[in-house]
């Protein structure tokens, strides 16, 4: 048996929430949206910065604390929406996907390009925190939180290792035993255990630093590997800096070293140093700096987090909701009268499981008094022409009875598309499943909204019990592609060509065009779009982010983004510095022209559209994509 003083494990808390401070703060200066070549020369300077990693997690407490312990994967989505408005990478594009109607792990996983990146790993310690010495207890939160921006995404993985690997710290401080033991609760096969495998590998075999980190970037597929927030990488990065640090500034200046995702990889590393060794172990003078807490809540980055400005402060309320969770594993861990904490059972013996080692991510669940419902969308949300859209729906049985239920269809736009079945029945055993299939047909593209949810209402037959299961649909997005000249830039010409039907269309999911395989090498390709929007006129921030060797973006017809060499592809909503611009999206129609150049190697080109900078470049859900102008909406 483990037993922890109620006075060190505070000690634990607050050295941890400092270590994640210091490290977020004193990595920020180094951060970098592509990863640099080689190891960086490091000096730190501490000084205060707000940092994402943080506040998020306040948020999470927040909800804990109003909502109890028994957090779902919904409650979070729904704080993002309420409290956090910036929309870097995998955040804006998950909460647009919220917006539309699509629940995690979907959420994270439809259209969006970062699922693989360090936003969810960050996100680790305050479920360590509630959950010390009951790693898998720790682990299931922290898969909740990283499906609604990650789903089915490496990062995944990462916050999960970084949890179990942090709510062990608590009672262990042999870093290879604890990293050993967080790796086995994540799959063999994903790149994250692999990268922490390599980093345990180099550590043991004795190479440099330098030769180690090189090692582990090379795992990366190609397309990453220079993306700063790839969490493969940056896991592995943490492990190096962990196994090759000495003391805490040592381990901050090597782990900062190593580059790319640098104010995360050191706070996670703070964040463990400083659990495993309480507070006194983090240097007087950065305490002085670091103990005082900085959020983005100033120019409107979050809100409604119930910020602390104090560390002390934050460290007392976590204390808080740890006890509540350590009574609810009254089986597991006894609390003494003083607040003393014994772990009954060895946390090392708890045989690693849990839902991110199984689970589908182009789904969601829902859940009601003993029912749940699971929605599957095997081929995504979007309804294209002749292509049937399947939709899964599994109820599962909570009850202790049989249960029969009926269902039908409501809310069909019945000009746009159709739904097969619209109506059945379904008997249910008790503790088992029943799964209905329903196939989508698209009938008239140009009578489909912006977004479309049908619900499928479920009665009991033998009791007034129902419950409705609302979809997502959502049209393409249609652009109208041909070959043309090197020198044609007749984007008035091609409008006009476009709009009179004389293109072929192409149908996307999302902001990826797929051209991939439609340039030739040696060949240009020229793209036109139409946006109607309803709303009034209004800046929104447009973008090419591309790997051609040339690209250019007209915005009804103005050309407004031009770009002559080959850059690392990073579609997200804010820029990546030359790819994007402002334009005015006009009332109504409007059009967008994109002239791309194939030499030799395969391109990809997103076009990410966000409003203005002063609404943080949220993702734009209301407008139209999926007609022309010669086909008006009503």
């Amino acid at each position: 048996m483990v037993s922890l003083s109620s006075g060190v494990l505070l000690s634990k808390v607050y050295g941890g929430l400092l270590g994640k401070n210091a490290g977020g703060s004193l990595g920020t200066p180094y951060e970098r949206g592509i990863g640099q070549e080689d190891l960086i020369d490091v000096r730190l300077e501490p000084r205060l910065y707000p940092n994402d990693d943080f506040e998020v997690q306040m948020a999470w407490l927040r909800l804990i604390e109003d909502r109890g312990l028994d957090l779902t994967e919904h409650d979070l989505a729904q704080c993002w929406l309420d409290c956090i408005h910036y929309n870097w990478d995998e955040y804006g594009l998950s909460k647009r996907n919220l917006r539309l109607g699509i629940l995690p792990p979907m959420s994270g996983f439809f259209n969006n390009w970062f699922r693989h990146c360090m936003g969810s790993p960050i996100r680790s310690e305050v479920w360590a925190m509630i959950a010390p010495g009951l790693p898998d207890v720790a682990a299931e939160y922290a898969f909740r939180d990283a499906i609604v921006d990650h789903g089915g995404g490496e990062s995944v993985y990462g916050e999960v290792f970084n949890t179990v690997l942090e709510s062990l710290a608590f009672i262990e401080s042999d870093l290879v035993k604890l990293i050993k033991h967080a790796l086995s609760y994540i799959p063999q096969h994903s790149l994250t255990y692999k990268s922490i495998e390599r980093a345990l590998e180099a550590h043991g075999k004795g190479l440099d630093l330098r030769e180690a980190r090189r090692s582990i970037i090379e795992l990366a597929p190609p397309e990453y590997r220079r993306i700063a927030q790839y969490s493969p990488i940056n896991l592995g990065f943490e492990v190096l800096g962990l196994l090759y640090g000495n003391g805490f500034v040592d381990t901050m200046i090597k782990t900062i070293s190593l580059g790319y995702d640098t104010d995360c990889t050191a706070a996670t590393v703070g964040a463990v140093l400083g659990i495993i060794h309480g507070r006194d172990y983090i240097p007087p003078d950065y305490v002085k700096v670091y103990e005082e807490v900085t959020t983005n809540e100033s120019w409107g980055g979050v809100s409604n987090i119930r910020a602390n400005r104090t560390v002390a402060e934050l460290a007392n309320r976590i204390i808080k909701v740890t006890y509540r969770l350590l009574a609810k594993h009254n089986d597991r861990v006894t609390v003494g009268g003083m607040g003393d904490v014994t772990w009954l059972i060895d946390p090392f013996t708890i045989k690693p499981s849990g839902p991110w080692l199984n689970y589908k991510p182009n789904t969601w669940t829902l859940r009601f008094t003993g029912i749940e419902a699971t929605v599957e969308y095997p081929s995504g949300p979007v309804l294209k022409p002749n292509v049937e859209l399947p939709i899964l729906i599994t109820v599962r049985s909570l009850r202790l009875s049989p249960i029969n239920l009926s269902y039908i269809v409501h809310g069909i736009n019945p000009k746009a598309y159709q739904i097969n079945p619209v109506s059945g029945g379904l008997l249910i055993e008790p503790g088992s499943e029943a799964r209905v299939e329903f196939r989508v047909r698209l009938i008239n593209l140009n009578e489909l909204g912006i977004v479309e949810h049908p619900v499928i209402q479920f009665i009991a037959i033998d009791s007034l019990e129902s419950i409705n299961v609302t979809l997502t649909i959502l049209p393409p997005v249609v652009w109208f592609i041909s070959r043309v000249s090197d020198g044609d830039e007749d984007v008035g010409r091609w409008v006009g060509e476009a709009a009179a039907g004389e293109w072929a269309a192409v149908y996307r999911d999302g902001y990826d065009l797929g051209l991939e395989d439609l340039i030739p090498k040696g060949s240009s390709m020229a793209i036109v779009g139409f946006i109607n929007n309803p709303g009034d006129s209004r800046m929104v921030h447009v973008g090419i982010p591309n790997n051609a060797p040339y690209a250019k973006l007209w915005f009804n017809e103005e050309p407004i983004v031009e770009s002559r060499e080959k850059y690392v592809l990073r579609p997200n909503y804010d820029g990546d510095g030359r790819n994007y611009a402002d334009a005015i999206m006009k009332h109504g129609w409007n059009t967008v022209a994109i002239k791309v150049k194939r030499i030799d190697e395969p391109v990809s080109l997103h076009f990410m559209i966000s409003e203005s900078a002063k609404n943080l470049h949220r993702g734009v859900t209301n407008v139209i994509q999926h007609m022309r102008p010669s086909l008006k909406p009503d």
